[in-house]
């Protein structure tokens, strides 16, 4: 389907094999640009962008360099399985699906949110390139762990040929089912597993602090088993390496992998991040849509 286009944002990244530390950055702030458009013209005026772009980082190693996959054929079965536990910050995701190819861009501006389009605001399986439904927060892990457990009984005593990848928020976090799957990998030596944890410290009413402090953090994923790692989640650098050394067999065989990444919850936007209770999910006006387009080097005139 051929879609009006609507968006003011140019198209600055393009997809690439090994892409640079500087096409990794380019295609993060081109990923901030179009979930900052793809809320402008969702259905409800709003998405979930305080997440999304703590996220925007992580995302554009993630589709920029880090899976395998194949846009012509997203139910191949030697694909990476890819959740995005954090559900309600598809919208980010979606982004990246388009300028990998999964979609025409302009879906971006004319289905979010919508109720005649896929791109709903937790994402389902209509959407090929979706693994798994991601409703419910808190069960992404589990769905991971499925994934992964079945590639180790289907290939018995070979490495399996793809990874499974679970990005969580921190609020997730702080349930019970989550502790439940981080115990069951560890039992069952998932070590074709890798959680993500955008660790922004905000959920939806205050700071993780105050509601479920999960410190020490670091050290209690070490202690249920997990090899862990912790870095700083909007140097694309350090994502990149963190994730590549998770993703080998030898770095800890019989272990599950976590990588905490630190971030700020709205990053780079400087009204989000200096309130970042009340941007959780956040409707823009006009004016607020133009000041963030310009604190990403982007002036629009409509």
């Amino acid at each position: 389907m051929k879609y009006v286009n609507k968006s003011n944002v140019p198209i600055i990244s393009e997809y690439k094999e090994n892409m640079t530390e500087k096409d990794l950055k380019d295609l993060a702030l081109q990923l901030r640009r179009d979930v900052i458009e793809l809320t402008k013209y969702s259905g409800t005026n709003s998405s979930h962008l305080g997440g999304e772009l703590s996220l925007a980082d992580i995302m554009a190693v993630f589709y920029g360099k880090i899976l395998k996959l194949d846009p012509k054929k997203p139910n191949w079965g030697k694909r990476d399985r890819f959740i995005l536990s954090k559900g309600h910050c598809s919208g980010l995701q979606y982004t990246a699906m388009a300028w990998r190819g999964f979609f025409e861009r302009g879906k971006l501006w004319n289905e979010f949110n919508r109720i005649d389009g896929k791109l709903e605001e937790h994402a389902n399986m209509e959407l090929e390139g979706i693994d798994a439904p991601t409703g419910s927060l808190g069960m992404g892990l589990s769905n991971g762990c499925g994934m992964a457990w079945g590639a180790k009984l289907k290939y018995k005593h070979k490495i399996p040929p793809y990874s499974v990848y679970t990005i969580l928020g921190d609020g997730e976090c702080t349930e019970g089912q989550t502790w439940e799957s981080i115990m069951f990998a560890s039992q069952h030596k998932l070590d074709n597993l890798i959680a993500i944890v955008d660790y922004n410290k905000y959920i939806i009413s205050a700071s993780i602090y105050e509601i479920m402090d999960l410190e020490p953090f670091f050290d209690k994923w070490e202690a249920f088993g997990w090899y862990t790692q912790r870095i700083n989640g909007h140097d694309v650098t350090q994502i990149s390496n963190a994730i590549e050394k998770a993703k080998k067999y030898e770095t800890a065989p019989g272990k599950p992998r976590v990588i905490i990444a630190d971030t700020i919850k709205g990053y780079p936007i400087s009204f989000m991040m200096e309130d970042a209770i009340n941007w959780h999910a956040g409707h823009l006006d006009e004016r607020l849509y133009k000041k963030c387009m310009k604190e990403l080097g982007l002036c629009v005139q409509k």
